[in-house]
């Protein structure tokens, strides 16, 4: 399937710009305003998804998302299990990769969580990845972001207005816009740190609580977090989780309390193979630091899920190496087994189609969209295989409603763009990549390609259609710009 890596910016560099707002902004008070009123003053709601909207285009355009339609679907699911069990939700989750070593996780406004796949390479178990992200979905559904706003402006309203911009600045620039971000607040760290701390314990309580009621191992958290703690205890430069999220001994110690609270009188046995696949994905084909030699050794595992998932990985490390025979070879006891399990149907599908097997791969594909119509690894598959075989009509037909229900999706858009030129479809190319640019946020050159559009297009209502849309995007254009 396609993968998309854009590496000039890392979001890293972005999480540290927005954790530094956390950890930084002051306050008069220790005491937390009352949850689920609070920030209204600096930001309403509509006005966060707003600007998560902005902020979410922007990293889209610089920094190394992973497209990986398999591994989105495992971080979705695990991330609305997780909303589904939180409370003072106010708008929809956005989970994503960042193709980063390093281990960190960050949230910002409107409800948009970032990974790196670093940190997924670090956990030993699923309720491990899932205490971060539910630790992280506390942070957003208590508004911490905006609550540190609103402390701010009661200590000095030009902050706000500087730190934001910073931000801006610290996506082009990570570091013009961290230094710009510790000159606006410089002299108020100090201040600041009771109520930053009140903020994670409440994120700690209720992330726990999150992880629990949806069928998560709460030791999870203090297992993983004091792992690292202990691990980098004496490193000078630790990683930037520790420094956005500090953890003291008493703190881990709190949390592993809680947790074993929780955890009491519930069972919590989960079939972790899903998690070992997309660990293994990451190892392999993203982080790139496993190969074909340490998944045979890795088959040998006693835990079967491991053993599994090792041999998946070797037949990736194959077919990425172009050795697509042997990587079928690999995958087929796998395969066989579970044709529907959506990390061995991706494989298979790059395997055919490496092999130039298009009329087999569209058959599989077909047969499993049948099964389960607009799932995000078999739509972009099927999509996939139908414009390498030259079936440009059918690609259409199934990502044009793929769209509909998923209208961010930039590899959507992508195929579409290769689907119309297959066609020789000069408008519908440049009506694909005006909306893949808008969701880069580049929307001159999204307006610039509707014009195009325009152009190629005889048809009067057509025509009006995409003139309507060059109107919705200059509206979006200047609502973005207002927010500078």
């Amino acid at each position: 399937m396609l993968y998309s890596f854009k590496s000039h910016l890392t979001a890293l560099s972005l999480a540290a710009v927005f954790a530094f707002a956390s950890a930084t902004s002051a306050a008069q008070q220790t005491r937390l305003p009352e949850i689920g009123t609070a920030g209204g003053s600096v930001m309403s709601i509509e006005r966060e998804k707003a600007v998560g909207d902005m902020y979410m285009r922007q990293i889209r355009a610089s920094a190394p998302i992973v497209g990986d339609p398999v591994l989105d679907a495992y971080l979705h699911d695990i991330g609305t299990r997780l909303v589904r069990n939180a409370n003072d939700v106010r708008f929809p989750f956005t989970f994503f990769w960042v193709n980063q070593d390093q281990i960190n996780a960050f949230a910002f406004f409107g409800g948009h969580i970032g990974i790196n796949t670093g940190l997924l390479a670090e956990t030993r178990n699923e309720s491990e990845l899932a205490s971060v992200l539910a630790h992280e979905i506390a942070h957003v559904s208590q508004r911490h972001i905006v609550r540190n706003m609103e402390a701010m402006e009661r200590t000095s309203p030009l902050s706000i207005v500087t730190l934001l911009g910073a931000i801006l600045v610290g996506i082009a620039n990570p570091e013009a816009g961290m230094a710009a971000a510790q000159a606006s607040v410089a002299g108020m760290q100090q201040r600041s740190i009771n109520y930053t701390r009140l903020f994670e314990q409440e994120a700690d309580r209720i992330g726990l609580t999150i992880l629990a009621n949806s069928g998560f191992d709460p030791m999870g958290a203090p297992d993983f977090f004091g792992r690292l703690a202990e691990k980098y205890r004496y490193v000078s430069k630790p990683p930037e989780m520790l420094l956005t999220h500090p953890l003291s001994e008493s703190r881990i110690a709190d949390t592993r309390l809680r947790a074993e609270q929780l955890r009491q009188q519930r069972d919590f046995n989960r079939n972790e193979e899903a998690f070992w696949l997309a660990k293994y994905r990451v190892l392999v084909r993203h982080l790139r630091n496993y190969n074909a030699q340490a998944a045979r050794q890795d088959m040998q595992s006693d835990n079967p899920a491991i053993a599994k998932a090792a041999r998946y990985g070797l037949a990736i490390a194959l077919l990425d190496s172009e050795q697509a025979d042997a990587a079928e070879q690999a995958l087929a006891p796998l395969y066989n087994a579970e044709p529907l399990n959506t990390f061995y149907l991706d494989v298979q599908t790059d395997i055919l189609l490496a092999q130039k097997r298009y009329d087999e791969a569209l058959s599989m594909l077909e047969q499993a969209y049948q099964r389960m119509p607009n799932e995000q690894t078999v739509t972009l598959n099927y999509a996939n295989a139908a414009v390498k075989s030259g079936d440009a009509r059918r690609a259409i037909e199934l990502l044009r409603s793929y769209l509909i229900r998923n209208p961010q999706s930039t590899i959507a858009y992508s195929l579409l763009i290769d689907a119309h030129r297959l066609l020789g479809n000069t408008a519908g190319m440049h009506e694909a990549n005006a909306e893949l640019m808008a969701l880069y946020g580049q929307f001159e050159r999204a307006i610039d390609h509707l014009h195009n559009a325009h152009t190629h297009n005889d048809n009067r209502l057509e025509q009006r259609r995409i003139q309507a849309r060059i109107e919705q995007l200059m509206a979006k254009k200047r609502e973005v710009e207002s927010m500078r």
